[in-house]
Formats: C-alpha cells, sequence, structure tokens
C-alpha cells in the first residue's frame, strides 16, 4: 500500500507569483519532472497555494511506495531540475515545513 502525506510551508511576503512561475515551467519540462518522480518511486506529487489575509502557504500531496525512500532520492538531487526545485523553495519559502495528520487515505485497487 502506498504513503501519502501534505505538509505545508508558509511562502515569503511577495514570493506567491516567482513560485507560481516556477511550477508553471516545470509543467512545461514535463518529462524532466516524470523522470524524477519514477527515480524517487513518487506516483503522485501536487502543489497548492494558500492566500489568506495575512500569509500564503504552498502545500505539498505526495504519494509514494515509501515517502522516506523518495525524500532521500530528491535530496540528492542526480537531477538539474530537482537542484533548481530546491533553490526555489529556500527562495521563496519562509520557516519549516509543517506536515498535516493523515486520518485516511483510500486508492482505487481497479486503477492501479
Amino acid at each position: 500500500m502506498s504513503e501519502v502525506m501534505i505538509a505545508r510551508a508558509r511562502i515569503a511576503s511577495g514570493k506567491e507569483d516567482q513560485l507560481r512561475a516556477w511550477f508553471k515551467e516545470m509543467h512545461e519540462r514535463e518529462s524532466e519532472v516524470i523522470e524524477t518522480l519514477q527515480h524517487e518511486g513518487v506516483y503522485t506529487e501536487t502543489a497548492f497555494i494558500q492566500s489568506l489575509v495575512n500569509a500564503s502557504f504552498l502545500y505539498i500531496y505526495m504519494e509514494a511506495e515509501n515517502l522516506e525512500t523518495a525524500d532521500e532520492a530528491g535530496d540528492k538531487e542526480e537531477y538539474e531540475i530537482d537542484e533548481e526545485h530546491h533553490k526555489v523553495l529556500r527562495e521563496t519559502l519562509t520557516g519549516d515545513w509543517e506536515e498535516l495528520e493523515t486520518i485516511g487515505h483510500f486508492t482505487n485497487p481497479s486503477l492501479r
């Protein structure tokens, strides 16, 4: 069974557009993104922005066979796009990642 997580980090003031532009670029470089997902053993990775009155947050949802293995593989930055991704996150996010509690995860086995 796969593992899932969703985590959030605060976006530095005025950095939302830079973050949006980066994710747009990643869509344009989809083949590179898919290559890194395969390397990490990640099935799904989805990003969301939540804009509140006084703050904005980036949320990342991830589904992988093993989240720890996926995280370790991504941290090795074996692909150029991984290095660029981490650089953009360092430039646009502030504070630590906060992982939300997973209380349920269900998949349709006929689609796997």
